[in-house]
């Protein structure tokens, strides 16, 4: 049970905000400039380098992916042999919160990402308000539920839809961000006030978006924030809207009986991805894998007539298409595009979704419902290494520098009972920008071009900022991994002396 000698604890985590972008810009942000004055602030060790969107399922259960089995909304599901989107129904995984509100202890949480809908009237869970690319709006007290429709509505913003836009879509999104952080901030501080709590999370979503689609390459370094000059820059303005409203945030707590607590459990930086080479390259190290001796070919793998409309399909179309249908049907598209022409026979491995790096996954029996290779056998082994050759020997063809930096096993990194649903392979892509044309020595050139219209993303760089009575607990203990943070605030809450802190 609870202790009641914990002390209040208030997250507010900045989704994808990156440390080296705020850290030259303090001036601009007084609160976070006042935080990290008066707190502690840590780097953090982030699985992010090899998985991204594992990190919010890491934070959320205190355990690492091989125990969640998280590493994107879509995944792969081996029984099935198809992508499906990760819900309660599959992979299901509990927050650290919800048993100390069984136990308990009053929390209060708001759109923790990748989180799934609370079963249970313990505390008070808000999921998806601000999140609809994630599924729809949920709170598991429906009275507090109808409270926030009637006074807040949903969040201004429409679904992220990774595709080119139009300076006029750009524009839209900055006055949605803008307002959606207001609007976020005041939907924040009305639960704090209005729902009682010893833990209360919030997390804001908007700097994620603003990293991705407003990042530039005055974004990195130093630069002078508080120039009149940077009023163009929404990178800065959405900063800065969002450091008002932890301002606002801060005046409603006493931080010498709260202790607060500023994470991002990853960053942002210039996209270097080069996700939209994988399809084609691994093909063509299939064909060379099945059939050795066979000079490479340039076709292109077979596609699904899906995969064919949304490569033909100009962006704004695909845009207005994608809003207007359900979460379900975009998932569809997803899992037609991946996989809907393949031939399992013919497929030792393949690529899955991903929001940078490049996943590959081996078509294993015993895993796999159609799977090819034994695991573990030579033949595995082999095609394994001709994967990583073939990657390795990628080179950009306008400056011949090579384009991967890495090749890892998640699964060997992160073990546990659900690390079978990692990626098998992950590759992390050098620093440069998306590339238009490589090519490898043993399997060719290729050709095409990343169509997110993304400037910014993710990179593994995390951090938290602690001020108040739990500043001491983090000087004295041993929080380095965004895994630590679960442990810290469940001690802090409950008054223990155990756990990470």
């Amino acid at each position: 049970m609870p202790s009641g000698n914990g002390s209040r604890v208030l997250m507010i985590g900045l989704d994808s905000a990156d440390l080296d972008y705020i850290e030259p810009r303090l001036s601009a942000f007084p609160n976070l400039q006042r935080l990290f004055t008066a707190g502690l602030v840590r780097r953090l060790a982030t699985p992010a380098d090899v998985m991204s969107a594992s990190v919010w399922p890491t934070f959320y259960t205190g355990s690492l992916p091989g125990e969640h089995g998280h590493y994107f909304p879509i995944q792969w599901d081996p029984a099935r042999m198809e992508l499906r989107h990760v819900g309660r129904d599959w992979l299901d995984c509990e927050p650290f919160w919800r048993p100390l509100a069984r136990a308990g202890l009053p929390v209060t949480t708001l759109d923790v990402q990748m989180a799934f809908p609370s079963r249970t009237p313990d505390g008070v869970e808000v999921v998806n308000w601000g999140s609809k690319s994630l599924g729809g709006f949920h709170c598991n007290r429906p009275e507090v539920a109808r409270e926030i429709e009637r006074r807040f509505g949903t969040h201004v913003l429409e679904p992220d839809i990774p595709i080119e836009k139009s300076p006029e879509r750009f524009a839209i999104i900055r006055k949605g961000l803008l307002a959606g952080v207001k609007k976020r901030g005041d939907l924040s501080r009305w639960l704090m006030q209005n729902t009682d709590w010893k833990l209360f999370v919030s997390v804001f979503q908007e700097c994620h978006r603003a990293g991705h689609y407003f990042w530039t390459d005055t974004s990195a370094g130093s630069v002078a924030a508080t120039d009149d000059t940077d009023a163009g820059d929404a990178m800065l303005e959405v900063h800065r809207v969002l450091d008002a409203e932890i301002g606002a945030i801060l005046d409603q707590v006493d931080l010498r009986s709260t202790t607060m607590i500023v994470f991002s459990l990853l960053g942002m930086g210039p996209n270097r991805a080069q996700m939209h080479l994988v399809p084609d390259v691994l093909a063509r190290i299939n064909q060379r894998f099945l059939r050795p001796g066979a000079a490479p070919t340039a076709s292109r793998p077979k596609r699904s007539l899906m995969g064919i409309l949304r490569d033909r399909l100009p962006a704004p179309i695909q845009e207005r298409i994608a809003l207007a249908v359900p979460v379900s049907v975009r998932d569809w598209v997803v899992k037609r595009t991946y996989t809907g022409a393949v031939d399992w026979r013919e497929t030792p491995g393949f690529a899955l979704p991903t929001g940078g790096e490049g996943y590959v996954r081996t078509n294993l029996a015993g895993r796999e419902a159609e799977g090819l290779f034994e695991p573990g056998s030579a033949r595995h082994r082999d095609y394994l290494n001709s994967v990583r050759e073939g990657f390795l020997s990628l080179r950009d063809s306008a400056t011949n520098a090579p384009l991967v930096e890495t090749i890892e096993a998640p699964a060997d990194r992160y073990p546990g009972p659900r690390s079978r649903f990692l990626p098998d392979l992950s590759i992390g892509w050098r620093p440069g920008g998306p590339v238009t044309a490589a090519h490898s020595a043993s399997l060719g050139t290729f050709r095409g071009r990343l169509k997110t219209g993304r400037e910014g993303n993710h990179r593994a760089v995390a951090f938290a900022a602690v001020t108040g009575p739990g500043r001491d607990s983090v000087r004295a203990g041993g929080m380095e991994n965004i895994v630590d943070l679960a442990a810290l605030v469940r001690d802090l809450a409950t008054g223990s002396t155990t756990g990470a802190a």
